[in-house]
Protein backbone atom coordinates (compact mmCIF):
# COMPACT_ATOMS: atom_id res chain seq x y z
CA UNK A 1 0.00 0.00 0.00
CA UNK A 2 1.45 3.49 -0.69
CA UNK A 3 1.12 6.19 1.88
CA UNK A 4 -1.37 8.02 0.28
CA UNK A 5 -3.80 5.37 0.51
CA UNK A 6 -2.97 4.46 4.36
CA UNK A 7 -3.51 8.29 4.74
CA UNK A 8 -6.46 8.14 3.12
CA UNK A 9 -7.32 4.69 4.76
CA UNK A 10 -6.47 6.54 8.50
CA UNK A 11 -8.51 9.43 7.73
CA UNK A 12 -11.68 8.02 6.56
CA UNK A 13 -11.26 5.32 9.81
CA UNK A 14 -11.03 9.01 11.89
CA UNK A 15 -13.77 10.20 10.56
CA UNK A 16 -16.15 7.37 11.07
CA UNK A 17 -14.81 6.93 14.95
CA UNK A 18 -15.42 10.84 15.24
CA UNK A 19 -19.19 10.03 13.69
CA UNK A 20 -20.18 7.48 15.63
CA UNK A 21 -18.99 8.89 18.82
CA UNK A 22 -20.83 12.16 18.45
CA UNK A 23 -23.70 9.73 16.85
CA UNK A 24 -23.64 7.54 20.15
CA UNK A 25 -23.31 10.96 22.26
CA UNK A 26 -26.35 11.75 20.74
CA UNK A 27 -28.13 8.20 21.59
CA UNK A 28 -26.78 8.85 25.47
CA UNK A 29 -29.05 11.95 25.80
CA UNK A 30 -31.81 11.22 24.02
CA UNK A 31 -32.59 8.09 26.13
CA UNK A 32 -30.38 8.09 28.78
CA UNK A 33 -30.85 11.67 30.58
CA UNK A 34 -33.77 11.99 32.69
CA UNK A 35 -36.24 14.67 31.70
CA UNK A 36 -36.15 18.12 33.02
CA UNK A 37 -39.81 18.47 33.15
CA UNK A 38 -42.46 16.09 34.08
CA UNK A 39 -45.83 16.05 32.81
CA UNK A 40 -48.90 14.43 34.54
CA UNK A 41 -51.26 12.28 32.92
CA UNK A 42 -54.60 12.46 34.03
CA UNK A 43 -57.67 10.16 34.19
CA UNK A 44 -59.98 12.81 35.34
CA UNK A 45 -60.83 16.51 34.42
CA UNK A 46 -59.29 18.79 37.20
CA UNK A 47 -61.99 21.24 36.83
CA UNK A 48 -65.00 19.16 37.94
CA UNK A 49 -65.21 18.42 41.55
CA UNK A 50 -67.12 15.23 41.28
CA UNK A 51 -64.08 13.47 39.29
CA UNK A 52 -61.38 15.05 41.32
CA UNK A 53 -63.00 14.16 44.64
CA UNK A 54 -63.69 10.09 42.97
CA UNK A 55 -59.59 9.96 42.60
CA UNK A 56 -58.77 11.70 45.64
CA UNK A 57 -58.38 9.28 48.95
CA UNK A 58 -59.36 12.28 50.99
CA UNK A 59 -61.52 15.62 50.68
CA UNK A 60 -61.49 17.82 53.43
CA UNK A 61 -61.68 21.86 54.73
CA UNK A 62 -58.81 22.68 56.28
CA UNK A 63 -56.83 26.26 57.79
CA UNK A 64 -53.25 26.73 56.83
CA UNK A 65 -51.35 27.36 59.99
CA UNK A 66 -48.16 27.52 58.00
CA UNK A 67 -45.44 26.82 55.18
CA UNK A 68 -43.03 24.27 56.28
CA UNK A 69 -40.65 24.45 53.59
CA UNK A 70 -39.57 22.55 50.07
CA UNK A 71 -39.12 19.46 49.29
CA UNK A 72 -39.15 16.83 46.30
CA UNK A 73 -41.06 13.83 46.75
CA UNK A 74 -41.63 11.58 44.08
CA UNK A 75 -39.07 13.34 41.59
CA UNK A 76 -40.99 16.67 41.89
CA UNK A 77 -40.85 19.74 43.83
CA UNK A 78 -44.06 20.85 46.55
CA UNK A 79 -44.35 23.36 48.70
CA UNK A 80 -45.28 21.73 52.22
CA UNK A 81 -47.90 23.42 54.35
CA UNK A 82 -48.99 22.01 57.38
CA UNK A 83 -53.05 22.48 57.87
CA UNK A 84 -55.81 21.73 60.83
CA UNK A 85 -58.45 20.16 59.23
CA UNK A 86 -61.92 21.79 60.09
CA UNK A 87 -64.20 18.89 58.35
CA UNK A 88 -63.87 16.22 55.98
CA UNK A 89 -66.37 15.27 53.76
CA UNK A 90 -64.36 11.76 52.17
CA UNK A 91 -61.51 9.63 53.92
CA UNK A 92 -60.51 9.69 57.36
CA UNK A 93 -57.97 12.77 57.91
CA UNK A 94 -58.15 14.62 61.03
CA UNK A 95 -56.04 16.70 63.75
CA UNK A 96 -53.33 18.83 62.07
CA UNK A 97 -50.88 17.25 59.18
CA UNK A 98 -48.77 18.37 56.17
CA UNK A 99 -50.11 18.99 52.54
CA UNK A 100 -48.04 18.59 49.68
CA UNK A 101 -49.17 21.57 46.69
CA UNK A 102 -47.12 21.70 43.22
CA UNK A 103 -44.38 24.81 43.26
CA UNK A 104 -46.13 27.11 41.30
CA UNK A 105 -49.73 26.38 41.36
CA UNK A 106 -50.67 28.42 44.15
CA UNK A 107 -49.79 30.26 47.36
CA UNK A 108 -51.33 29.45 50.28
CA UNK A 109 -51.84 31.66 53.04
CA UNK A 110 -51.51 31.34 56.93
CA UNK A 111 -54.62 31.45 58.95
CA UNK A 112 -57.28 30.48 55.50
CA UNK A 113 -59.55 27.70 55.28
CA UNK A 114 -59.28 26.14 51.69
CA UNK A 115 -60.83 22.57 50.50
CA UNK A 116 -57.90 20.03 49.77
CA UNK A 117 -58.37 16.46 47.62
CA UNK A 118 -55.53 14.78 48.38
CA UNK A 119 -53.67 11.42 48.22
CA UNK A 120 -51.11 10.08 50.89
CA UNK A 121 -47.29 10.00 49.59
CA UNK A 122 -46.13 6.44 50.51
CA UNK A 123 -42.43 7.72 49.94
CA UNK A 124 -43.40 10.44 52.55
CA UNK A 125 -45.36 9.12 55.53
CA UNK A 126 -47.91 12.24 57.30
CA UNK A 127 -47.74 13.76 54.16
CA UNK A 128 -50.68 14.28 51.50
CA UNK A 129 -50.37 15.73 48.25
CA UNK A 130 -53.03 17.79 46.51
CA UNK A 131 -54.21 15.75 43.35
CA UNK A 132 -52.21 17.01 40.35
CA UNK A 133 -53.25 19.58 38.15
CA UNK A 134 -55.45 20.72 41.14
CA UNK A 135 -55.63 23.68 43.12
CA UNK A 136 -56.70 24.34 46.84
CA UNK A 137 -60.08 26.13 46.78
CA UNK A 138 -60.76 28.73 48.98
CA UNK A 139 -63.50 27.79 51.67
CA UNK A 140 -65.83 30.08 50.48
CA UNK A 141 -69.57 28.96 51.37
CA UNK A 142 -70.44 27.61 47.92
CA UNK A 143 -66.80 26.24 47.18
CA UNK A 144 -67.51 23.84 50.72
CA UNK A 145 -70.96 22.74 49.11
CA UNK A 146 -70.42 22.56 45.76
CA UNK A 147 -66.91 20.04 47.46
CA UNK A 148 -69.20 18.27 49.92
CA UNK A 149 -71.71 17.47 47.74
CA UNK A 150 -69.21 15.83 45.14
CA UNK A 151 -67.38 13.75 47.76
CA UNK A 152 -70.58 12.50 49.05
CA UNK A 153 -72.25 11.32 45.26
CA UNK A 154 -71.12 7.51 44.65
CA UNK A 155 -71.03 6.40 41.44
CA UNK A 156 -72.22 2.98 40.74
CA UNK A 157 -68.66 2.16 39.30
CA UNK A 158 -65.56 4.26 38.89
CA UNK A 159 -64.45 2.22 35.68
CA UNK A 160 -65.13 3.83 32.54
CA UNK A 161 -68.72 2.81 31.03
CA UNK A 162 -66.85 0.51 28.29
CA UNK A 163 -65.75 -1.50 31.22
CA UNK A 164 -68.50 -1.78 33.42
CA UNK A 165 -70.46 -3.66 30.51
CA UNK A 166 -67.88 -5.91 30.31
CA UNK A 167 -68.18 -7.01 33.93
CA UNK A 168 -71.69 -7.66 33.43
CA UNK A 169 -72.48 -10.88 33.44
CA UNK A 170 -74.49 -11.30 30.29
CA UNK A 171 -72.37 -9.52 28.78
CA UNK A 172 -69.20 -12.06 29.46
CA UNK A 173 -71.44 -14.81 29.79
CA UNK A 174 -74.77 -14.85 27.78
CA UNK A 175 -77.33 -17.22 28.65
CA UNK A 176 -78.11 -19.54 25.56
Amino acid sequence: MTRTRIAAALAGALALAAALTGASSLVHQQWATPPSRTEALTTYNPDDPAEVSQTADDVFTATVLDAEDHRRINGLDWNIHRVRVAATYKGTVHGTLDIAVEIGRTDLVSGHAYVFATIPFTDSPNVHGQIAETTPQPATKQAVQTWHRAASHRPESSAPPAVRRVQDPQVTHPRP
